[in-house]
């Protein structure tokens, strides 16, 4: 009886170990919720490339406390339904910690409840998402958490760059041209505060359908007004209209700022004949071999290409959007090593930290503040030839 029963206690031992060992073993879940189909979808593409990258180095390294990373992915086809069906099950169904995604405004905006109602921190790529402008401010004063982060350089932003940079230059009179959406009513916002606080002039006010195929008459409307600057968060198909239309009507050499979406060959491209003085604002990621050897993000950046073309074989369509994905999962990390996995305090740790080393930039986060891409990690960029180069 003894015998058997020492048995048993030996056999009970070794499989709670076995089950220590196993718990200890479990991976760390985090989700992604991309866009990775449709017309748009090669950007979510590049966001996971670029966070399986940062995943691959820490589990390439044993793991966090010997527990590996894994990432489950979904594709939101940058539809706000899909995007909230992602949440739901990356949450409840796969119990991930923190997510990455979505990547446009309209999805961001959905799935903020449920991020919230879970406290699960989760980091967007939108520009227009108003993270900074609305949401922030507005969680203060009601006392709540933003559990949202928005790694691109945002349309305020941008406009701060731009608009500083047209006043360097001796540019007095921006004619603005929006589309009819949510962040060109931003974009137009910020050009009216920006342009009185650094003492320009806004002397037209435009507005324009995307769907639309022509805009010479906002633009003659800009000309008459006698803009000697324009400034515009279009991007794709309709910025190449306008910059035609802009030569059109005999403004070839008006700048022309548009939004960082542009911030690609294939745009460059489809100007065709036409682009000269056409601007837009770049985080230093996207002109890394025009930075001072004594910029400590040269190194970071040039690390970062060389990893993910050694995993790859091959560059990702924007070095932009493979740096937020990079830096998203990145950022979730570095928070789990340091709190845990635990929502709420991944959240507070991120939101303190200051000089975080990303592919894209240094980031510098606060409780008014979840992009953390200062206007010092930013420039204005132009077109020379068949790319976009950085300009003083």
């Amino acid at each position: 009886m003894k015998k058997i029963f020492s048995w048993a206690v030996v056999v009970a031992f070794m499989c709670a170990l076995s089950m220590g060992a196993s718990a200890h073993a479990a991976s760390i879940k985090l989700g992604a919720s991309y866009g990775m189909t449709g017309r748009i979808g090669w950007i979510g593409v590049d966001c996971v490339d670029g966070a399986k990258l940062a995943i691959d180095a820490v589990n390439d390294k044993g793991g966090i406390k010997g527990q590996k990373i894994e990432l489950e992915v979904y594709d939101s086809k940058n539809e706000p339904d899909t995007a909230r069906t992602n949440f739901e099950k990356l949450i409840k169904k796969d119990k991930v910690v923190a997510i990455l995604g979505p990547v446009v405004t309209t999805e961001s905006q959905a799935v903020i409840p449920i991020a919230e109602r879970d406290k699960i921190p989760f980091i967007v790529v939108s520009g227009g998402i108003e993270i900074n402008e609305v949401i922030l401010p507005e969680y203060k004063k009601q006392g709540k958490k933003s559990y949202m982060w928005a790694l691109s350089v945002g349309t305020p932003r941008q406009n701060e760059v731009k608009v500083l940079w047209l006043k360097k230059h001796g540019y007095k009179k921006i004619g603005n041209i929006e589309p009819l959406d949510q962040m060109g009513e931003l974009s137009g916002i910020e050009y009216e505060k920006l342009a009185k606080q650094y003492g320009l002039q806004i002397v037209a006010k435009e507005k324009f359908d995307n769907k639309g195929t022509d805009f010479t008459t906002q633009m003659s409307k800009i000309k008459a007004a006698g803009a000697d600057s324009i400034g515009s968060m279009c991007s794709g198909a309709p910025s190449v209209t306008l910059v035609k239309n802009r030569d059109q009507v005999g403004m070839k050499e008006v700048p022309f700022m548009l939004s960082d979406a542009n911030l690609s060959k294939k745009f460059v491209e489809l100007l065709g004949e036409n682009t000269a003085n056409v601007y837009t604002v770049g985080a230093k990621i996207q002109f890394a071999d025009y930075l001072k050897d004594t910029d400590p993000q040269k190194k970071v950046i040039r690390d970062f290409q060389d990893r993910f073309k050694g995993k790859y074989n091959k560059s990702p369509m924007s070095w932009f959007f493979a740096a937020v994905g990079h830096d998203s999962a990145l950022m979730f990390i570095k928070a789990i090593e340091a709190v845990g996995t635990d929502g709420e305090k991944m959240r507070d740790w991120l939101e303190k930290q200051k000089n975080f080393q990303g592919a894209q930039a240094f980031y510098s986060w606060s409780d008014l503040d979840h992009r953390g891409i200062g206007v010092d990690q930013c420039s204005v960029m132009m077109i020379k030839g068949d790319d976009w180069i950085p300009v003083e």
